[in-house]
């Protein structure tokens, strides 16, 4: 054995040419952004459940709005985007998720405004 490498003759290389599968995209189906937009808005009604259940359970989702909201919108947009040459594409759960979410930002926000006029 040294370790030298020879040369190969032609006859003896074997072409093997590498199978080249085509990289298939993700579909893009908008499926979280409206999972996470319809949970956004869910959020806002649990201070309306029965108040026999803990505090915990019908206040705590209030302070997770805005990020499960914020998700729907950063997951919905480049969905959006990603689809918008495709005229095949079903771009209804990508659309229902961002406006779902853009309602569960504005809502609070808007009752934090109406908080502050009504404290003036």
């Amino acid at each position: 054995m040294s370790l030298v490498k020879e040369p190969v003759e032609p006859e003896q290389q074997t072409e093997v040419e590498p199978e080249q599968e085509p990289v298939a995209e993700p579909e893009r189906r908008g499926t979280a952004s409206l999972a996470l937009g319809a949970t956004a808005v869910a959020m806002l009604g649990c201070p309306f459940l029965p108040e026999e259940l803990p505090p915990w359970i019908r206040f705590f989702p209030l302070y997770l709005v805005l990020p499960v909201a914020i998700m729907a919108l950063v997951c919905g947009l480049p969905d959006l985007w990603a689809m918008r040459g495709d005229e095949a594409a079903a771009r209804g759960r990508a659309r229902i998720g961002v406006a779902l979410g853009t309602v569960a930002i504005l809502v609070p926000m808007a009752a934090c405004l109406l908080m502050v006029q009504l404290l003036e």
